[in-house]
């Protein structure tokens, strides 16, 4: 390979693989057919709505970028806005009708005056005050001439139960005239009320849509599609590692995949090896948001030597998780046994668990659910747990026995 080429792929490979920002260009966007679809269901289905959610790393963004390009005909306006903190329901949809252009017939001037038609932004016609009723009012033209869709990303930014009210009130607004516009709402949440607390009135309206974690399939299909797209190949132990370590998170993947081929690159080969996967993980590490390895410290940092927080943390993120992603103290068991070498009782490791939750001093990095004797615990953070696995390989903590858990674990989500 020479040096031109050699540079030529280390630009390409800054292009298809995205750890920073969110995918935005369909050729490079992977799996998700089933929330494409059903968002699609909602929007031919006159009256209905969408509501998208999941924890953070799933790829929500991504898939909101990519609806709005699959979406966005002839015959569709599609309009996507980010949400922020600071946001009112007015300045909202202020940004969303300064996106619509609405045609205008003017008077002209003469003897035999001509009408003239003009195009002007649709937040023109706003006034000092917005309600669901004003927004309604301004998207019915339009509505009958084409269909609407409007995606509300980072939704859960939004502060306050007075504008979760006037969103619930919208889209009940929009469903009781079956205006032919459609509101896609996307954000961070276990479920729907905690997106939209006023949502009793609009359940009927909303086809709720959960993101879960990327499938094995769906995190290969993401590399597959890199290696199609740089004329590269990766091989299969190398592939499965770098799914393994990204558990079910395109962030990770993305990160991890970008890396592995960059150090294949600068070896001068077009196929990724498990040494190469293995460079990519340890260059991964230096790349992770400071924030995340900031609690990676704040949770495994002891007073006394000896102490085994950083065993612990990796047993939780070993440790088998329901549908939600909690796991139970039973299941932290055999990880943790695993790494001392001898059998553990929960005992043994459960007071970890609690500082764990409970000690502002680490993080807390867990959030606990359930009542005594029952309790869960999962990651708040959901992109720990993936830095947690991968700093285990790095460390030789993770291997033999630990690393076919993990495959376990993996085949029996």
């Amino acid at each position: 390979m020479n040096e031109q080429t050699r540079q030529d792929l280390l630009f390409a490979c800054g292009r298809v693989f995205s750890p920073a920002t969110p995918i935005d260009t369909r050729d490079l966007f992977a799996g998700r057919t089933h929330q494409i679809t059903q968002v699609g269901q909602a929007v031919h289905t006159r009256g209905q709505h969408a509501i998208i959610f999941g924890e953070r790393g799933v790829g929500k963004t991504s898939l909101a970028n990519i609806l709005k390009s699959l979406l966005e005909s002839e015959n569709t306006v599609a309009v996507k806005v980010n949400c922020h903190n600071e946001d009112t329901y007015a300045m909202i949809w202020r940004n969303v009708l300064s996106e619509i252009s609405i045609a205008q017939e003017d008077e002209g001037v003469g003897f035999r005056p001509k009408k003239r038609v003009s195009l002007r932004n649709a937040d023109s016609t706003l006034g000092d005050k917005v309600g669901p009723e004003d927004v309604r009012r301004i998207l019915h033209p339009l509505a009958k001439i084409s269909s609407i869709v409007i995606i509300f990303d980072e939704f859960d930014r939004l502060r306050g139960s007075k504008i979760q009210r006037l969103f619930a009130d919208t889209i009940k607004n929009f469903s009781d005239h079956a205006l032919n516009a459609t509101i896609v709402i996307v954000g961070v949440a276990n479920d729907v009320s905690g997106l939209i607390k006023e949502h009793a009135s609009v359940d009927r309206c909303l086809i709720q849509i959960r993101m879960p974690r990327m499938t094995p399939v769906e995190l290969k299909e993401i590399i597959n599609k890199a290696m199609l797209e740089l004329k590269m190949s990766i091989q299969k132990d190398a592939l499965e590692l770098l799914v393994l370590l990204s558990q079910g998170l395109p962030h990770y993947t993305h990160l991890l995949g970008s890396e592995s081929t960059i150090a294949t690159i600068i070896g001068g080969r077009r196929k990724i090896a498990m040494q190469d996967a293995k460079l990519g993980v340890s260059s991964s590490l230096d790349k992770i948001q400071h924030s995340i390895l900031e609690e990676y410290h704040n949770a495994i940092s002891g007073q006394r030597k000896g102490t085994l927080f950083a065993q612990a943390l990796l047993a939780c993120a070993l440790a088998e998780v329901d549908a939600q992603g909690y796991f139970t103290s039973a299941a932290v068991r055999e990880p943790f046994s695993k790494q001392m070498g001898k059998p553990y009782e929960i005992p043994g490791f459960s007071q970890h668990l609690d500082k764990f939750c409970n000690d502002t001093s680490r993080g807390p990095v867990l959030e606990k659910a359930g009542t005594s004797r029952r309790f869960r615990f999962r990651f708040k953070n959901p992109l720990l747990q993936p830095y947690v696995i991968m700093r285990g390989l790095a460390d030789g903590a993770l291997d033999g026995e630990l690393l076919d858990l993990l495959r376990k674990k993996q085949d029996a989500q």
